[in-house]
């Protein structure tokens, strides 16, 4: 009978969480591509599963950063994420900060290796207000309001700034508040915070979770029938489902690429209009991650 009464209970609590999220029911039961990734790391790819009342296709990497190293690398000039990713090693990667496309450079924040490379353009403040720093077996992500990033800059060598930030200390942001009508009647129309709110596109994201394992994300998007994009709001929501304690937004559209090693570009970039895995667009930075023995 007790055992009767707990499945009962588990049934209707299982019915109760369905109807409530099935969205996130969806995105865990879908069927997965595993890749093929070192240890201490795990990632996948799900194809055209119904989320948000849309079609989705969503790359995940979780990682351990005791176990791998992360490293913020900016080539010399644009280039292709598989370029940049096989030219130092790497076991796998993404793309990462916003770039000015008038004079491909980047356009936030940047410092590599103790050395400061760039601030956050006047065009960027209304979406950057995070940074990612990398310290010794970790990757901090952080609200940081654009132009404040000195005490990041004191303590790390290597920090990124991007936006918006989408979880904070476990508290999700709220960016359903945006809408388009609000956007244009503040900023105008055919502007970066309109872009970036409101319309569904291509995203990549970072975050980690409570015990410091380390997330890279990318949705696919501008393709009809396999991969719709997805708005700040709804990648919020996909980083809540996948468990992240801190998270932000990193360049998306047709920079949204995701590279492995063993599997190549893992994702299906949008810069040629075809769902495959040749439209990679040269970004000019990226995520790269490589097993320390390398």
């Amino acid at each position: 009978m007790k055992k009767l009464l707990l499945l009962l209970v588990l049934s209707l609590f299982t019915s109760a969480t369905m109807a409530q999220n099935g969205d996130s029911v969806r995105l865990v039961t879908a069927k997965r591509h595993e890749l093929n990734l070192p240890k201490g790391a795990s990632g996948y790819t799900v194809e055209r599963v119904n989320l948000f009342n849309s079609v989705q296709t969503i790359s995940v990497i979780k990682y351990s950063p005791k176990r791998l190293q992360t490293s913020i690398v900016q080539p010399e000039k644009l280039t292709r994420l598989s370029v940049t990713s096989k030219a130092h090693n790497a076991d796998f990667s993404v793309n990462a900060g916003y770039w000015d496309v008038r004079i491909s450079q980047p356009s936030t924040f940047l410092k590599l290796d103790g050395k400061q490379l760039a601030v956050t353009a006047d065009f960027e403040k209304e979406r950057v207000d995070g940074v990612v720093c990398l310290a010794k077996k970790r990757v901090i992500v952080d609200y940081c309001k654009a132009g404040e990033e000195a005490p990041y800059a004191a303590k790390y060598d290597n920090i990124l700034a991007s936006g918006p930030v989408l979880i904070d200390e476990g508290k999700s942001v709220d960016h359903t508040a945006y809408t388009k009508s609000m956007v244009e009647a503040k900023h105008g129309k055919d502007i970066g915070a309109y872009y970036t709110y409101i319309r569904r596109h291509p995203r990549t994201a970072i975050g980690t979770d409570k015990k410091g394992n380390v997330y890279l994300v990318v949705v696919d998007g501008r393709s009809k029938g396999n991969a719709a994009g997805v708005t700040i709001a709804e990648l919020t929501e996909i980083c809540e489902w996948l468990g992240m304690r801190d998270a932000i937004n990193l360049d998306g559209g047709s920079s949204s690429t995701m590279w492995g090693e063993k599997d190549g570009v893992i994702n299906y970039p949008c810069r040629n209009k075809k769902f495959d895995h040749a439209g990679e667009r040269k970004v000019s930075s990226c995520v790269l991650v490589k097993s320390k023995k390398k």
